[in-house]
């Protein structure tokens, strides 16, 4: 019997029920009903290209409904799923956030916030508002949240200790976030197709006029960039980055029948921005039950320059023509992961290839261990 091939690349975990599923199948697009997008800024770079694949092949001539739920760079992606021309859309994206630059070494809130404005206008152009919020086969959900009290002000000498605050109480209970923040969904249709158990949460229809703001105010991070004003259709408050609430998502959410198509940066999933170093919070493979994702694997990274993905330190750290050459040829690098993706799902390698998660499994240790 021939071995098996290792796809060197790309990962993919998956939940009891959807593993099973997959190896009894096969996968298949019309099996999935849900897409998420994690925050994480540059690190989508990564999996650009695996983007490009889903869009223009996995997906290709999607006529069902399909829920899409994304925080940050992940509201911006999967914003460009929804307009006429997804691949399009992704590439102006892409070549948008690689390449931006500023003319000061610390530009301020306000200068980093209209760059990331021009990026969504030049991506939408006249009309992509207007589809983004009317497609009717994919589903938008924005995720933003509105800072209460003094997490409205864009004052720093106020906005820093809230924010503190807001990050210790965080550290006794996820749940004290209620008392911080109001987590708000921008959805298209009539009513979201996706609703969360936990915190506290506003639904907010979608309509041309508020796509762009929901989607920059989705990815809005706090003494970073500057907060967005009462989106149309909104609760009155200052709008911010979703991923303070879900970073990676808990994926604790309900969601149409069907299996979760998640394409990630990393083969875990930390649930809010203050988890990051809260590893007994990160998502246990209980939650994935019906969730499938993708990733670049370990042994993928450490062969990239630097022996990591992008962050938003590059831009610190790095001059400008350093970064362009590092962002470039990760998104160039990416075609790999891409390409492994796309042979595991043509050819059903992938039934063999996934890892298949158990309840109490911690998804990154079973990637590593895969890698070794």
């Amino acid at each position: 019997m021939a071995k098996a091939k290792k796809f060197e690349n790309c990962v993919v975990l998956a939940g009891a029920s959807a593993a099973r599923r997959v190896r009894e199948e096969g996968l298949q697009q019309q099996m999935v009903s849900t897409l998420v997008g994690a925050s994480g800024g540059p690190k989508w770079l990564s999996i650009s290209q695996l983007d490009r694949v889903l869009i223009g092949e996995f997906f290709r001539g999607r006529k069902d409904p399909i829920a899409t739920l994304g925080s940050s760079i992940g509201s911006f992606r999967n914003m460009c799923y929804a307009t006429s021309d997804p691949m399009a859309s992704l590439e102006k994206l892409e070549y948008g956030y690689v390449n931006q630059a500023y003319a000061s070494e610390r530009p301020t809130p306000g200068e980093i916030t209209a760059a990331g404005e021009k990026i969504l206008l030049d991506v939408l152009g006249e009309e992509g508002a207007a589809q983004v919020a009317a497609n009717p086969v994919w589903r938008s959900h924005f995720v933003t949240v509105r800072g209460r009290g003094p997490l409205g002000s864009d004052n720093k000498a106020v906005l820093a200790p809230a924010l503190l605050a807001s990050a210790l109480a965080n550290a006794v209970s996820r749940r004290t976030l209620r008392a911080f923040w109001d987590r708000v969904v921008f959805h298209s249709g009539e009513a979201p197709s996706v609703a969360f158990r936990n915190l506290s949460t506003v639904n907010t229809p979608l309509v041309a006029e508020n796509v762009c703001p929901a989607v920059l105010a989705s990815g809005s991070i706090p003494l970073v960039m500057a907060g967005v004003p009462t989106p149309t259709g909104a609760p009155a408050g200052n709008y911010r980055d979703g991923g303070i609430t879900d970073y990676h998502f808990d994926l604790g959410f309900q969601h149409p029948q069907g299996l979760v198509l998640y394409p990630h940066f990393f083969p875990y999933m930390v649930p809010g921005w203050f988890d990051k170093s809260f590893r007994w919070r990160w998502v246990r493979g209980g939650a994935m039950d019906n969730v499938i994702l993708v990733a670049p694997s370990p042994a993928w990274v450490a062969k990239l320059p630097f022996g990591k993905i992008p962050d938003r330190d590059d831009f610190v750290k790095l001059s400008t023509e350093e970064r362009l050459k590092y962002w470039n040829a990760v998104t160039e690098a990416g075609k790999q992961v891409a390409e492994d993706f796309f042979e595991m799902w043509q050819t059903g390698a992938i039934a063999d290839a996934l890892i298949a998660v158990g309840s109490d499994q911690a998804p990154h240790k079973l990637a590593l261990a895969m890698s070794a």
